[in-house]
């Protein structure tokens, strides 16, 4: 095996899909030296990717919205989904601020050029088979197209995916429930019409769920998530096996008429999984090399991302303050698992919905295992599929996973939010039971130890909401009876935030006891 034919490296990612090269691109551009490598996908097996609107603000931050705009991917409008025999529901994106649909390896193409653009040293077709621990430094074993070599960096980040490198020395699989996609593309020459022409479709049916991305006018992907022990899947012929899944669907089953298949039909696996720690001294777990999410969310893409992105900031804040290290590893390792707590919350009342409608082991295994992983216990109704369960979901998809809770009950935000509304003015005051306390923070591309606003309701503390910094709202809210006037402050003196932002972030700041209002 040969030398490290390679200048000297900062930080060795592994794995060239999202997770990676927003790692990366970051890294370079805070004029660390940064090797990516990132072995080739089978173009047959590309995945279809649904990128939501949110993904647009890692996606600048990053660099990269520029390219991913000129790239021609098909535009994402929105989602339409058919759940637990329930209505078929609506999201509509708008048309100047839309999301994108592509597959795994264009998407990937895009983001490997900014990464390079950007000083990313990127050994294409360059596989890592292991990594080890060398003194203060880790030695990663490669191969690629002129045999195998090694490479050496005393940081590394793994995202390398399903397969983690690094991650599956880490893992903690979630046996209650195994899942596998059945994916095909179709072709109809006139294409779909408009309402599921730029829609990521999402349906139910008794054992199992299937979704469906277009990749352009005339080409869709669809996919089946079956469990191998609770469907019938006859046989080796996986065309065969989708089919069969795709004629139990309504909605989603019609879309093959009058469409041709395009290539064989393939199968992944789609099992979920989590890390029992996500950072360790000189490496990070970025994306799905640390958790896989079900793709129910839509937010894969987006999730991958801001690990990536959150990954460089702790590598950066390590090398550059080392004192600060253990602090940022912790502070991932929390940030990481709350994700995928968060949305395991969410998803176990889509589940649970699946479960009181058809009341089959695929959704009774799915909603008790989303139950314990969450922690929610009944909380979210579930009741074997028998009286009591709740009915079909009232929103179109599980919200934003990359988005963390703040501790704060959702049913307080909103009774907040109504008192807001019925009041003549706002009449703030700062709570009086806030006290100030130190916790870690991302502050610009440092994780940092910054002051937050805790409460008998916080004691934790908070900072942020939605983008809102809670001490400036606190500064600026009980001088401006009128909310418009408050919002257009606070916009003049901290970054700008939407008026809806702004909305969640003082109603939280009420719900939270942060801010009280007034005698008037």
């Amino acid at each position: 095996m040969s030398a490290n034919p390679l200048p000297d490296t900062d930080v060795l990612v592994l794995g060239g899909g999202p997770a990676g090269c927003a790692a990366a691109t970051l890294l370079a551009r805070r004029a660390h030296r940064v090797t990516l490598v990132h072995p080739r996908r089978p173009p047959a097996a590309s995945l279809a990717e649904s990128i939501p609107p949110s993904a647009r603000r890692v996606l600048e931050e990053l660099g990269a919205l520029e390219a991913v705009e000129a790239a021609g991917f098909h535009a994402n409008r929105g989602n339409a989904v058919r759940w637990a025999e329930g209505p078929l529901r609506r999201e509509e994106f708008p048309s100047d601020q839309g999301g994108f649909h592509t597959d795994r390896v264009s998407l990937e193409g895009v983001l490997t050029e900014v990464a390079e653009r950007s000083g990313v040293r990127v050994l294409a077709g360059v596989a890592a088979r292991s990594v080890d621990r060398a003194g203060d430094s880790w030695i990663a074993a490669c191969e690629g197209e002129g045999g195998a070599f090694q490479l050496e960096a005393p940081w590394v980040v793994d995202a390398s995916g399903r397969k983690g490198v690094m991650a599956r020395r880490h893992r903690e699989t979630d046996r209650s429930t195994t899942t596998l996609a059945l994916v095909r593309r179709w072709r109809r020459p006139g294409g779909w019409d408009d309402d599921a022409g730029h829609h990521t479709l999402v349906e139910s049916y008794p054992h199992g769920w299937a979704w469906s991305v277009p990749l352009s006018p005339s080409v869709r992907c669809l996919t089946a998530m079956v469990d191998q022990r609770h469907a019938d899947l006859q046989g080796p012929d996986v065309d065969a096996m989708l089919d069969e899944q795709l004629d139990r669907t309504g909605m989603l089953g019609r879309l093959r008429e009058g469409s041709d298949p395009v290539g064989p039909a393939w199968a992944c696996p789609a099992s979920l999984y989590t890390s029992r720690e996500f950072a360790a001294p000189g490496v990070v777990l970025a994306g799905d090399a640390g958790s896989f999410i079900d793709p129910l969310s839509s937010f894969g893409v987006k999730k991958a991302l801001s690990s990536g992105w959150l990954a460089g900031i702790v590598v950066h804040t390590s090398l550059v303050e080392p004192a600060m290290a253990q602090t940022a590893r912790s502070f991932f390792h929390r940030r990481e698992s709350e994700v995928y707590r968060r949305y395991r919350t969410i998803s176990a009342e889509f589940f649970s919905a699946g479960a009181a409608a058809y009341g089959t082991e695929y959704w009774t295994s799915r909603a008790r295992a989303a139950q314990d992983a969450a922690g929610a216990g009944n909380e979210a109704g579930y009741t074997d599929g028998h009286a009591g369960a709740p009915g079909s979901p009232g929103r179109t998809l599980p919200s934003d996973p990359d988005r963390l809770e703040t501790g704060v009950p959702e049913s307080d935000v909103r009774q907040a939010f109504d008192a807001i509304r019925a009041r003549p003015t706002l009449d703030a005051r700062p709570g009086a039971t806030v006290r100030r306390v130190e916790r870690p923070a991302v502050e610009g591309h440092r994780i940092v130890l910054l002051e937050h606003l805790a409460t008998p309701t916080v004691p934790e503390g908070l900072r942020y909401v939605r983008g809102v910094d809670l001490a400036a709202l606190l500064e600026v809210a009980p001088k401006h009876p009128e909310v418009p006037d408050g919002w257009a402050a606070y916009n003049g003196a901290a970054p700008p935030v939407t008026l809806p932002d702004y909305l969640t972030a003082l109603a939280t700041a009420f719900a939270a006891g942060l801010l009280e209002f007034g005698d008037s």
